[in-house]
């Protein structure tokens, strides 16, 4: 799961920065994760800038997530531990987006290493990403009240470990 988050992070803070002009962007949005025998569903939010990122999932579970370019710390309240890592093999999602291909007016597709990306668009924004991720499974998110360049509080990137919690690099 981990790495389905990290993916659409980066995958959403790489195509604004190819298709918008933006220093700052928020959205709400929903992820559905579909396997042979079940469904997952997590809500929540996001504010990026050019090199940050803030994510919170609200729902099944709540989670914060602080990205600083390649370093991660994800807030696991549940868990009550705090996991700090790296971003690393990052797919070229600029080369993915530079070669997304129109197929009907507001759908493009993607391939990258073997995998199909589909963007469905309304207007400048994008409206939902859904792929096939390395487990085969159904991936689709969908992004909800975006807001370009909102005016953000720094500290919204900042992060504070509760004295309780464990903390796993």
């Amino acid at each position: 799961m981990k790495k389905i988050f990290i993916f659409f992070l980066i995958a959403v803070v790489k195509i604004w920065a190819i298709d918008l002009d933006f220093n700052t962007y928020s959205s709400n949005f929903t992820q559905l994760v579909k396997s042979k025998n079940s469904t997952l569903r997590y809500s929540g939010y996001f504010i990026i800038s050019k090199d940050k990122a803030f994510w919170e999932y609200t729902t099944p579970n709540k989670k914060e997530i602080y990205i600083n370019k390649n370093q991660v710390a994800i807030i696991e309240h549940d868990l009550e531990q705090v996991i700090f890592s790296k971003l690393d093999n990052i797919p070229n999602l600029n080369q993915i987006f530079k070669n997304a291909k129109q197929i009907s007016k507001n759908k493009l597709l993607a391939k990258y290493e073997k995998i199909d990306y589909t963007l469905i668009l309304d207007q400048d924004k994008i409206q939902s990403i859904s792929y096939k991720d390395e487990f085969e499974n159904d991936v689709t998110i969908t992004l909800s009240n975006q807001i370009k360049n909102p005016k953000i509080d720094p500290k919204i990137f900042e992060f504070k470990i509760p004295k309780n919690y464990d903390v796993v690099r």
